[in-house]
């Protein structure tokens, strides 16, 4: 997800000083700005002159729409690392399951794109899975009822694939079973899925051909088992300047290609490289990265239902707007939303950029609006690295705190109102459903009593701690409990008395 690089800002000041350094550098972090091909060729020079229409001219395709209802409303994305949670509680309480509704989504993060899993079996090791949470013998069982805890609030949990660590096998990217995966994300609930595909730890690569039909193969598979009808949502993590042109990809037709670099940025080509100045942004056209998702929108962009593209870690340009702008014009052809990726400060790489509070509300607010390409009203959101993360530059800001006041812009506050409220949602008080035994309807007890479903005979209870209503009492189970093993059969069953209960 993090992209860490080490920079010489003296390096970034010229394009020939970058390209020579290209030439000698062995670092693999440093891949982030390589620019092959531009060490070959000539400046283009002073910008061009004339106006250059920034609309969207192109015909949009065909495509269908996800049932989701919770693509219809404007989306709040948070990461949320699996490795920061440990245990849910029996009552069914922890970090995660009480994230404020100021998020709509969480990606969690991150599985294995070649995760191992059978149907059924509730097994989330971080052998087989790659996620990091809850690593306990009946762990597939508290995420189940963790993530059901969340729909039932109205939040959709996404399963995020890949991240930093995941792309760096090969084995990762080509022994991908899409059954396994769905299987996964039927048995615990996700909403569908997040392909974060950063190959070999980062972008600098993902706009080859070979990364381009990877994820074009991902994005296409996946959609196969998890359609739109059914309401699968399916999602990737992009570069942020995967929807501008570039050297490597480009598309002449949008009003963000290559060759008009100079006149959307009113900016010279001596600064196309220098991606640690904070007062230009032509560098955003300058990475090899630049433009990777150009070919992949076009062959499979009608399967994507959401591009939360990554707007960080990608120097210090200071016109933000321009990727979702890019990412925008494709987004009216092919129908996906968008998600503008943030990041809780400070930024790994420099810091060259920091979303201050302001900057998110005002980003907000121009998403809000539509940008240049008119989206008013389309539902596209922010995106945060990470829910967890507390700012660095001692705002008292997390994650939540900076979707909390990006959500309030994006249904229609002003950026003051937002801001002057941005901790509001710590009065919230999550409600979490009683019944832990049926995670994917929570809120439904069925016909015990004192808030406590009725014992089933023919249910397993698999996590330690569930609470049942039987005979007019409360009993817990101490362990794994099979079918027909009822209360009180057994004086050391499984089951121990809590109370009495008169319905």
């Amino acid at each position: 997800m993090k992209q860490h690089l080490s920079v010489d800002d003296n390096i970034l000041s010229s394009k020939k000083k970058l390209c020579n350094f290209v030439k000698n550098s062995t670092a693999a972090g440093l891949l982030f700005l390589t620019i092959f091909s531009s060490c070959k060729k000539s400046d283009v020079g002073n910008p061009q002159s004339g106006d250059q229409s920034l609309s969207n001219s192109k015909t949009q395709v065909n495509f269908e729409r996800n049932t989701n209802p919770s693509l219809s409303k404007p989306i709040t994305i948070g990461y949320y690392p699996s490795w920061t949670e440990g245990w849910l509680n029996e009552d069914g309480k922890s970090a995660f399951t009480t994230l404020p509704t100021a998020v709509t989504h969480v990606f969690f993060a991150f599985a294995k794109p070649n995760l191992k899993y059978v149907k059924g079996s509730y097994n989330i090791s971080t052998a087989n899975t790659g996620l990091e949470c809850y690593q306990a013998t009946e762990g597939g069982q508290m995420l189940k009822r963790a993530v059901g805890i969340l729909k039932q609030r109205g939040i959709t949990v996404i399963l995020s694939l890949g991240g930093e660590t995941y792309w760096r096998a090969p084995e990762n990217f080509n022994d991908i079973n899409y059954q396994q995966i769905k299987d996964f994300v039927d048995d615990i609930g996700f909403g569908g899925i997040d392909w974060d595909f950063e190959p070999n730890g980062s972008f600098s690569e993902s706009g080859n051909a070979a990364n381009v039909a990877y994820l074009t193969r991902f994005i296409t598979e996946s959609r196969k088992l998890m359609p739109k009808s059914a309401g699968y949502i399916i999602a990737t993590a992009p570069v942020g300047s995967g929807a501008i042109g570039g050297l490597n990809n480009d598309d002449a037709a949008s009003p963000f290609a290559y060759s008009k670099r100079n006149t959307v940025t009113g900016e010279p080509d001596t600064y196309l490289y220098s991606a640690t100045d904070g007062t230009k942004s032509i560098s955003l056209f300058g990475f090899s990265s630049t433009g990777a998702m150009i070919p992949v929108i076009k062959s499979a962009g009608d399967k994507l239902d959401i591009i939360a593209y990554q707007a960080y870690n990608i120097g210090a340009a200071p016109n933000r707007k321009l990727m979702y702008d890019s990412y925008a014009y494709y987004a009216n052809i092919y129908g996906f939303q968008l998600a503008h990726g943030t990041h809780v400060p400070n930024e790994p790489w420099g810091p060259y950029f920091e979303h201050t509070p302001q900057f998110e509300a005002d980003l907000a607010k121009y998403i809000h609006d539509g940008g240049s390409q008119s989206r008013a009203g389309k539902n596209d959101g922010i995106m945060i690295w990470n829910l967890a993360l507390l700012s660095a530059k001692g705002t008292n800001y997390t994650g939540v705190t900076y979707l909390n006041v990006a959500k309030k812009v994006l249904n229609g506050q002003s950026t003051s109102a937002a801001l002057a409220n941005a901790f509001d949602y710590k009065n919230e008080v999550p409600v979490i459903p009683t019944d832990p035994t049926n995670p994917t309807n929570p809120t439904n007890p069925g016909t015990g009593g004192c808030g406590i479903a009725a014992y089933n005979a023919a249910n397993p209870y698999p996590t330690p701690g569930t609470k049942v209503y039987y005979n007019s009492k409360i009993f817990k189970n101490k362990w794994y409990v099979n079918p027909n093993e009822v209360p009180e059969a057994n004086q050391w069953g499984p089951w121990e008395f809590v109370e009495n209960c008169a319905k």
